[in-house]
């Protein structure tokens, strides 16, 4: 299996947690628990951010640009391009062992 799949595994399952993060955050709040709900909130966001940056390292994996991923980022909202870059790096395409050839 290529390390592009299993990234875009990854991102499912991170896009699974978001969604079941989401929802038990509402029913914090609906409980009127404001210390739990707040700390909730600051998880929340940084499986928001971890998120976007796997998707934008997954994109860019598969060949779009920046402007093809995030069409209107603030100026004071830009992504971590080193957490982007080391994901990449994680992430980038396996080496075939039948690719090889002999230089000898």
């Amino acid at each position: 299996m290529k390390n592009i799949h299993k990234l875009k595994k990854e991102l499912k399952t991170k896009a699974q947690a978001l969604r079941e993060t989401k929802a038990r955050l509402k029913e914090e709040q609906r409980n009127g628990s404001g210390y739990k709900a707040s700390t909730m909130q600051i998880g929340l966001l940084n499986l928001k951010r971890d998120y976007r940056h796997h998707h934008i390292a997954y994109c860019e994996l598969r060949g779009r640009t920046r402007e093809q991923i995030e069409k209107y980022c603030r100026h004071n909202n830009k992504p971590n391009e080193n957490t982007i870059f080391s994901i990449k790096e994680q992430y980038a395409w396996e080496v075939e062992m039948g690719d090889l050839t002999n230089e000898a």
